[in-house]
């Protein structure tokens, strides 16, 4: 589900995703790509979504548009995702007290693209319009 306000900014990406077997099975065949490629294990060895350098190992970025390479086969969490119709999402408290590090320097550059439930609506048609060139520059 895509939120009606979002800016493609790829702040839902930096989000730990918990795996199902089914799951697994679904991204390996949509992604051609081994289950040792994408999985690690939290610490009580529940299959998570790999993260590299702060994002889910399937986000790719061109300049401030984020995408999703296994969009079709993406686990049930990404689906939902939000869970409403608006994201809200660079509201939540965890981002306000992050530690400097790298990668959460990144997140906070993700933050100033990510959309509220007060994002203009200029602001979200812009964002849909670049989304919708990359992706059809990446087809």
């Amino acid at each position: 589900m895509i939120p009606q306000n979002c800016t493609f900014c790829g702040l839902c990406c930096t989000l730990t995703v918990r795996l199902s077997d089914n799951e697994i099975r679904r991204i390996e065949k949509g992604s051609s790509r081994k289950r040792e490629e994408f999985v690690v294990a939290d610490s009580d060895g529940k299959p998570l979504l790999k993260r590299e350098n702060g994002w889910c190992t399937f986000f790719k970025r061109e300049g401030k548009v984020g995408m999703c390479t296994i969009y079709d086969s993406r686990p049930d969490n990404c689906r939902d995702f939000p869970g409403k119709r608006l994201c809200d999402l660079a509201e939540n408290p965890i981002y306000g007290n992050l530690t400097i590090n790298p990668e959460n320097k990144r997140i906070k550059l993700l933050l100033k693209n990510a959309p509220t439930a007060a994002t203009k609506t200029e602001k979200v048609e812009e964002a849909k319009t670049k989304a919708e060139r990359t992706f059809t520059k990446l087809s």
